[in-house]
Parts: structure tokens; C-alpha cells; sequence
């Protein structure tokens, strides 16, 4: 059994597990071909910039980014993420708050342009948004060192007001513009992250841009990031 772990997944390297983004979920492994059966239990799932680790009972998962659709198959759900590597396995990841899902509008997990990972700024302080991944039922962004937010949230879509706001549509433009956005207000379930971050807001030019502004804010409405521009990753 050793060596076909080895065989199938490798091992991480300690230094990359410390830096990444990780949080405690369920996994269950298949095996393709085999009489084996299905493994389930408590895994610890780590991001960081697309590249996935996953330690689970004796294995150790790699899925590096840039092998997705290559090595491996990446799909999404409302439940969490499934890896398959073709005639070998396919391991499942179920998010352990699944079972008390938020209800989101009848599009949100089909017909969305918010969903995906969003490349933001790495400049030092306490605002760092680093990599911005909006899944189904997930929002993360932040780092290690300056604070991880990874939560559920609840939807509300903000009209867009042609001519008149910035996409920060609870501070008022200094300068109006006629650009519209559609706009989306991710409020933090079941509380705000650590950071005092409570909602986060995206939006997105209506010019087909493949670019997000993304606003955040405490409990109490006040801005505690103010984004530039950040764009989507593969």
C-alpha cells in the first residue's frame, strides 16, 4: 500500500504546506479498477496560487496548477472540488460546513461571472488580497501573514448606476463615470474573518473585461480594502 501512494501522489514539500492557504475538510478517495473500496474521513485541503495539496489518512495529494487538464481533471460544485487522474483515482473534497449551505440565487453556481481565481495585489500591509478565490459556496483571499479570510456567504446583486458611482457603491465617486458595473455584495456567513473583513464586493465592467474591483468591508460598513484592478487566473 506504501508504494502505491507513492506511486500516485509523491509528497509536498513542509515549506509549501506552511505558506498555503489551508482548512480542514472531508475526502473521499476512489480508486479506479480496483476492488479496493472507497476511502472517507477528515483531510486537510491547502491552496496556494492554484497549486492544491491534500493530506489525507497516509497520503499526500499534489495538484499543481499547471497540470490541471493535463495530469488531472478539476471540477467544481456547491459541495466542494473533485480531482481526478484518469485510470488511477479520483479524490473528492466535500467542504464540512456543506451540510448548512447558504442559499444562493438559482444562477449562482451555473451562470456566474464572479466564480473563479482573481490575481490581486502582493504589496505589503495588513490589506492583501493575494489570490481571490470565489467558489460556489466558498470565498478566500489573503495570506498567511497578514490573515486569511475563507468563509460561506450570503448574495445580494447592486444595480448598476450608469454615470454616477464608483463600483464602492457605500462611498460616493469623486469622480462619476459613465462605465457601468454589475455588482455583487458577498456578506461573510457565519461571521466575519479575522481581519474584521464582513462583506466583500465584486464588480465587473460591462465591456466583456476579464478584470474585477473589489471593495471590503467591517461589520459596520466601514472600507477596510480599496482594490485596483485584478484579473482572473487560468
Amino acid at each position: 500500500m506504501r508504494h502505491l501512494a507513492l506511486a500516485l501522489v509523491g509528497s509536498i514539500a513542509p515549506t509549501a504546506m506552511a505558506l498555503a492557504d489551508s482548512t480542514q475538510a472531508t475526502c473521499i478517495l476512489s480508486r479506479d479498477h480496483s476492488t479496493v473500496p472507497s476511502e472517507r474521513g477528515t483531510c486537510r485541503f491547502s491552496q496556494r496560487q492554484g497549486n492544491v495539496n491534500v493530506r489525507f489518512n497516509s497520503w499526500a495529494f499534489r495538484f499543481p496548477s499547471d497540470e490541471q487538464g493535463v495530469t488531472y481533471q478539476r471540477s467544481h460544485s456547491p459541495a466542494g472540488i473533485s480531482f481526478r487522474r484518469e485510470g488511477q483515482y479520483t479524490l473528492q473534497v466535500l467542504w464540512q460546513q456543506s451540510r448548512n449551505v447558504i442559499p444562493k440565487p438559482k444562477y449562482w453556481a451555473s451562470h456566474n461571472i464572479f466564480l473563479g481565481r482573481w490575481q490581486g495585489q502582493s504589496t505589503a500591509g495588513r490589506a492583501v488580497l493575494d489570490v481571490l478565490s470565489v467558489e460556489p459556496n466558498r470565498v478566500r483571499w489573503g495570506n498567511k501573514a497578514n490573515g486569511i479570510c475563507d468563509s460561506d456567504y450570503s448574495v445580494k446583486t447592486l444595480p448598476s448606476v450608469p454615470g454616477g458611482h464608483d463600483p464602492d457603491q457605500l462611498v460616493p465617486s469623486r469622480k462619476p463615470t459613465e462605465r457601468g458595473y454589475a455588482i455583487t455584495r458577498l456578506t461573510l456567513k457565519p461571521k466575519p474573518c479575522s481581519t474584521g473583513a464582513a462583506v466583500i464586493q465584486l464588480a465587473m465592467p460591462l465591456d466583456h473585461s476579464d478584470h474585477l474591483k473589489v471593495v471590503t468591508y467591517g461589520a459596520d460598513g466601514t472600507t477596510i480594502g480599496h482594490y485596483g484592478m485584478v484579473y482572473r487566473l487560468p
